[in-house]
Order: structure tokens, then sequence, then C-alpha cells
């Protein structure tokens, strides 16, 4: 599953919109402004942090959609 987010660009403070997949993939997302050119990605370290952190928010969403089915029956 990927995720689609934005976090405010460190420079401008304009959003920077990314979805996870294609994060974790290695492409960089740059600033929506254009006059900005601030770029993020993440090095392989990262990947593997933000990847397991992408994983146990997966198992809980699961977990909760679970949960909620039971209580819809």
């Amino acid at each position: 599953m990927s995720i689609k987010s934005k976090i405010d660009c460190p420079e401008c403070g304009v959003p920077i919109h990314f979805e996870s997949s294609l994060l974790l993939a290695g492409q960089a997302f740059s600033c929506s402004n254009p006059s900005c050119g601030v770029t993020i990605s993440l090095t392989a370290t990262d990947k593997e942090v933000v990847s397991d952190a992408f994983d146990k928010f997966e198992q809980m969403r699961n977990q909760a959609t679970h949960q909620a089915g039971r209580y819809d029956a």
C-alpha cells in the first residue's frame, strides 16, 4: 500500500507532496514552489527506518480495520 502525504519544505514552508512507495523506491520529490528548488529523498539508511515505520503503520491500520469489522456485525 502506498500512502500519499506531504511535509512542509524546510526552506520556504510550501508543502512537498509525496507518495510513500515512490519515496521508498528512491524517487525524489520537489518543493511545489518554482523558485525554491528543494527536493526530498531518502538515504539507504533512511529507507530501512521509513520502511519499518510504514510496515508498523500498515499492521496497526489492518488491526484497527479488523476490530472495527467485528463491532459492525
